[in-house]
């Protein structure tokens, strides 16, 4: 496959996922936000969706000035801020033109519907009704394109380079909602473990889709510990970690061809996949969990840069702006 082709279904992967995972982020603010509080802490929810996103360095204004349209703002419809929903779905659209022979017209045509749609939701404005409406509306439109790429594509490199964006995507995105929680300043330090720590980190699982999935698996109160332990290292959710590791290394290992350098890769992703099957809970915490995530953070898109590289893609941007965690 030529590497222009395959960096095209890749960063198509990535922009698909992005556009669904910045809608996320979207509702963990605004789950953030509806929650009582005791002093009123000035906008910190939102302050922290912009630092989470990564996207300080384009937000028009200061954080602590954030709010809940301000920031709906930057990360729907501002063409500026390249991890946008707006330009995550025209980069989407414009990677599917440049491969369109290597893709379904069932693909095509779900990411280009849903950048036309697009422009009609633009011009309603996001109030705390629409803003529902409109993010739930992103979530299933990602979801229908990603199905459609997993239900109509050949198994071949086309899917592989495609899932291989998606995956590293992903990644990046749980991370960093889970470090959305971190961001958020507690009035007093007397309220971890109480009742907002609590429904905190209840929105955050709501956020990420998995408050079910969490009941499922775990007969115990919404934890820190437990939150962790299904979005990092659970290899049976979806949207862990572990899970988006564990794809990154099929994809790379099916990929590669005996080229040193990714074979070179092959490895590193075999190290980072066991590395983590061997983290246990504690180890997270004992460290400090946004520590840990920023750490893990810089590695995977270090690991992405590397995939860049080794086959040859040119250098778009990564995974919204390589580390404004910290």
């Amino acid at each position: 496959m030529l590497s222009r082709t395959a960096e095209g279904l890749f960063w198509m992967g990535r922009y698909i996922e992005r556009m669904e995972n910045v809608a996320r982020l979207l509702d963990a603010g605004r789950r953030l936000d509806n929650l009582p509080r005791d002093t009123p802490e000035a906008h910190s929810e939102w302050s922290s969706i912009i630092v989470a996103s990564g996207a300080t360095s384009t937000f028009p204004s200061p954080l602590d000035e954030a709010t809940a349209q301000t920031v709906a703002d930057h990360l729907i419809r501002d063409i500026e801020n390249p991890s946008s929903i707006l330009s995550c779905i025209e980069a989407a659209r414009t990677n599917a033109k440049a491969v369109r022979n290597a893709i379904t017209a069932e693909v095509w045509e779900a990411i280009n519907d849903t950048r036309a749609q697009l422009r009609v939701h633009l011009d309603q404005e996001h109030d705390r009704k629409n803003l529902v409406d409109f993010l739930d509306w992103v979530r299933m439109r990602g979801g229908l394109a990603l199905g459609k790429i997993e239900s109509t594509m050949l198994r071949d490199d086309s899917s592989q380079f495609t899932k291989l964006g998606k995956w590293f995507e992903r990644a990046d995105a749980t991370a960093r909602l889970l470090d959305v929680k971190y961001h958020v300043l507690l009035p007093e330090a007397t309220d971890v473990g109480g009742g907002l720590d609590y429904l905190q980190w209840v929105q955050i699982l709501r956020a990420a889709n998995s408050a079910v999935a969490f009941r499922h698996l775990y007969s115990r109160v919404v934890d820190p510990q437990g939150v962790v332990d299904l979005l990092v290292l659970n290899d049976v959710s979806p949207r862990s970690l572990v899970t988006a590791l564990t794809e990154i290394r099929i994809s790379l290992e099916r990929l590669a061809s005996p080229l040193a350098v990714q074979q070179e890769l092959v490895r590193q992703a075999v190290v980072a996949e066991n590395t983590l099957r061997a983290t246990e809970n504690r180890d997270i915490f004992n460290q400090g969990l946004h520590t840990w995530l920023t750490e893990f953070i810089v590695a995977t898109n270090a690991m992405a840069q590397q995939t860049s590289s080794a086959f040859g893609f040119g250098g778009d941007t990564l995974s919204f702006s390589q580390n404004e965690t910290q």
